[in-house]
C-alpha cells in the first residue's frame, strides 16, 4: 500500500469520525459501485462493527469486502444461485491481502485487547481495507 491514502480512504476516515462503525464507514465510500444508497449499505452493515459486536469476530472492514464482493459479482439467479464461486474468491483475495498486510482479521487481535499491543489502529484497518477493496473489487 502507499503512504499516501486515497480519496476514498479519507471519505471513509471521515464517515469513521462522524460515528460510522468502520463496516460503515467502508462500505458506505463504495455506493457509486453499487446499486445501493448510503441509507441502505449502512443499515446491512450496522451490526458487523466492533468485529461483530464483541470483538471476538472478524474486522467488520474486511466484512465489509465480502459484502462488496456479493454486490459486485451476484448474478441474482434465486431459481440457480451460479455466482458464489466468483464472490468467494474477491472476498477471500481481500482477507488474504488484509491478514497478510495486518497480522489477523480478528478484532480483538488487531486492537491487541489480549496482548496489549495493537496490530493497527481502526483508522489504519479502515484506510487499508479500502485500499485493498479497490484494487481487488474495482482494479480492471
Amino acid at each position: 500500500m502507499s503512504t499516501e491514502r486515497s480519496e476514498r480512504a479519507n471519505a471513509a476516515l471521515e464517515k469513521h469520525n462522524k460515528g460510522y462503525n468502520c463496516a460503515q464507514s467502508v462500505t458506505c465510500v463504495f455506493t457509486d459501485k453499487t446499486d445501493l444508497d448510503e441509507e441502505t449499505l449502512f443499515r446491512i452493515t450496522e451490526g458487523m462493527g466492533l468485529g461483530m459486536g464483541g470483538m471476538e469476530g472478524t474486522c467488520g472492514v474486511i466484512g465489509a469486502a465480502a459484502i462488496l464482493s456479493g454486490l459486485q459479482n451476484s448474478t441474482i439467479h434465486l431459481d440457480h444461485p451460479d455466482s458464489k464461486k466468483t464472490s468467494y474468491q474477491a472476498s477471500k483475495r481481500c482477507l488474504t491481502c488484509f491478514k497478510e498486510q495486518n497480522g489477523s482479521v480478528t478484532c480483538k487481535d488487531l486492537k491487541g485487547m489480549e496482548t496489549g499491543t495493537p496490530l493497527r489502529s481502526c483508522n489504519d484497518c479502515i484506510a487499508d481495507a479500502v485500499e485493498i477493496i479497490e484494487k481487488e473489487l474495482y482494479t480492471e
